[in-house]
């Protein structure tokens, strides 16, 4: 997770007197929930039970889902980022020294397809999603390849560790291998 901006600092702080989580988890959650613009979150900490997956409109998924206390609590505490931060998503997140940056500091993705719907990082990736021109911008240490997403609109990223990882999508038709999509483009360097 990148470090947070002295703002995201400060509203880590404000959090930990409302929640029962350590500092140390509720940083880790307005980073990952500040990463998806305040709309959605991939996360894993063992405070929330290990590796998770949340949406702003009702959608969280935990490792144990019959933790029904858990699961209230972690989503109280990512609604309430999402709430707070809405908009500021970008300022509360430091930017990352040898990252290209855009002129609101953010942006590691090409300038032409603008704002994201969603942005993720999880295990070495992390992408970002632009429904209105069908984009999916995936980046590795190796590359950065932008992707066509055809007709699926993506409610959800899944990330599957072991001896093959996969990089999945949820859309209306189901789950969606990353695979699957046809590569528009790759540049085996951070864009300028």
């Amino acid at each position: 997770m990148p470090s947070l901006s002295p703002q995201g600092l400060a509203l880590v702080d404000d959090l930990v007197e409302r929640h029962d989580f350590s500092r140390d988890a509720i940083a880790h959650m307005v980073s990952a929930v500040a990463d998806g613009n305040g709309q959605m979150a991939m996360f894993s900490h063992p405070e929330f039970g290990g590796p998770g997956q949340w949406m702003q409109g009702g959608m969280l998924m935990l490792s144990d889902p019959f933790n029904h206390a858990l699961n209230a609590r972690v989503d109280a505490l990512c609604h309430e980022i999402g709430d707070m931060i809405g908009e500021k998503a970008g300022e509360m997140v430091a930017p990352q020294p040898g990252w290209p940056l855009a002129e609101d500091n953010t942006a590691w993705w090409p300038a032409e397809l603008g704002a994201p719907n969603a942005t993720g990082e999880q295990n070495g990736l992390r992408y970002a999603y632009f429904a209105q021109a069908r984009r999916l911008v995936v980046q590795t240490e190796e590359a950065i390849q932008v992707y066509d997403t055809l007709d699926h609109r993506i409610g959800g990223f899944a990330q599957q560790q072991g001896s093959r990882s996969r990089f999945t999508l949820i859309s209306q038709h189901g789950q969606v291998d990353l695979a699957s999509l046809p590569v528009i483009s790759t540049d085996r360097r951070p864009p300028n």
